[in-house]
């Protein structure tokens, strides 16, 4: 289920606002250190997945989980491409060689295995070590991918793929949490992926909602500079539900 949507939806708009949270480094036997945003305190924690441009390229993406920190979740935000994006990564962006250009880096600096292995050996590990009781994620394009293969360990409890990209079908194999899935209208269906899930006995607490009139990755590429505008306000709505679907489950 890969888009040429997200080379279509161009760069992220400018952030409005600064993030009020950290950046830490968290060990990782594996590796290097994991960098990660980190905001928020309580029991109830939130691991959010980055899109193509990364930790530092869309500010949007920490004001996204300063918001659902301020709805009492402890929220980390971790580096997976380690400084990169995909304008550094690639050149430009959308890249001359397009949708497989961004394959091939995504590939080199963050296959999927790796950062599975991230995930439950360095970041829930440190949630768990400080207190947090119930892990929920949420993926933003290529991490909503990041977050329906990481609910298949028993560890997280609902995942919220955001505009999610790169799904398919088989994903759906392992999958042992509720899922809600918010495409934009210039995304694949999603029902093939929804629809796989229809055997889980958690079925009737997934969700999907399709935001037909947005394009994608309008979460954090919409100018939130005008509160009123139809951009700003299907942002704030998806990002609200998906804080709703957190406190049904977590």
């Amino acid at each position: 289920m890969t888009t040429k949507a997200c080379c279509d939806a161009g760069l992220p708009a400018k952030a409005v606002g600064e993030p009020v949270g950290k950046v830490i480094d968290l060990a990782n036997p594996g590796g290097k250190d994991l960098p990660c945003y980190v905001v928020g305190e309580g029991e109830k924690a939130i691991i959010a997945v980055y899109d193509i441009f990364g930790f530092t390229e869309n500010k949007r993406t920490r004001l996204v989980c300063d918001e659902m920190a301020e709805a009492g979740y402890s929220v980390i935000l971790p580096d997976f491409y380690r400084g990169e994006d995909v304008l550094t990564g690639c050149g430009s962006f959308p890249p001359e060689g397009g949708i497989p250009a961004v394959v091939d880096w995504l590939n080199r600096v963050a296959p999927f295995e790796q950062v599975l292995g991230e995930i439950f050996d360095v970041v829930v590990k440190h949630l768990e070590s400080n207190g947090a009781k119930s892990i929920g994620m949420v993926g933003f394009c290529w991490g909503g991918k990041v977050v329906m293969l990481s609910s298949t360990r028993g560890k997280v409890k609902a995942g919220v793929g955001l505009h999610p990209s790169f799904l398919t079908p088989e994903d759906a194999a392992n999958v042992d949490c509720p899922q809600f899935f918010m495409p934009a209208g210039d995304d694949p269906p999603i029902e093939p992926v929804f629809d796989a899930l229809s055997s889980k006995p958690f079925f009737d607490k997934c969700k999907k909602k399709l935001f037909g009139e947005m394009s994608h990755g309008f979460t954090l590429r919409a100018d939130m500079s005008d509160p009123s505008a139809a951009g700003a306000k299907q942002a704030n709505e998806a990002i609200g539900l998906a804080i709703d679907f957190f406190g049904q489950h977590l």
